[in-house]
């Protein structure tokens, strides 16, 4: 696999990730209006097993609904505590863009090119890991609102866009 403590040390840093692990952030956004828990979200390998294709799962996802999305890594190495998110995202439904459609985009669009380089990271380094969540809204306002939430509170290492002004110049500052 690695030739030398080198290449280890290479393969490691090309995949560091940082987290912000806030407990002011997660308390600041009221998002109690939906239950979040992740036993509530449809989960499912996003890729198939040699990875160059969707998972067969993906064509359960509605696509007469919009919701949230998450990628997030699933390591085996101790079962149920190293589920590791990446990225939130959102789709709104209408007469161009749902659920389904959405998190097709991203393999079809940005596993393969340098429009959004984090994204394409994510597909380099973990595809085999890869896993996408899904949680169904109905209303599109609320679709925008919780996507901002999480963004807000969570800070994933994908995310690239941070909706809450104070949070973004707080990052830039530091």
């Amino acid at each position: 696999m690695l030739d030398s403590a080198f290449d280890l040390g290479e393969h490691l840093e090309l995949r560091k990730l940082s987290y912000n692990l806030s407990n002011v952030l997660w308390s600041k956004w009221d998002i109690n209006e939906f239950d979040l828990s992740f036993g509530n979200w449809q989960k499912t390998k996003y890729l198939n097993d040699t990875n160059d294709g969707l998972n067969i799962n993906i064509s359960t996802i509605p696509s007469d609904r919009g919701g949230l999305y998450l990628f997030y890594l699933n390591c085996k190495t101790i079962i149920g505590i190293t589920e590791m998110p990446l990225y939130i995202g959102r789709a709104q439904f209408s007469e161009h863009q749902n659920l389904k459609k959405r998190v097709k985009e991203y393999f079809l669009k940005y596993s393969r090119n340098d429009e959004r380089p984090k994204i394409t990271k994510m597909f380099k380094y973990w595809s085999a890991d890869l896993y996408l969540a899904y949680y169904v809204l109905n209303q599109n306002e609320d679709v925008v609102s919780i996507e901002k939430k999480l963004i807000n509170s969570l800070l994933l290492p994908m995310n690239d866009e941070i909706p809450d002004q104070e949070t973004r110049q707080a990052i830039k500052a530091f």
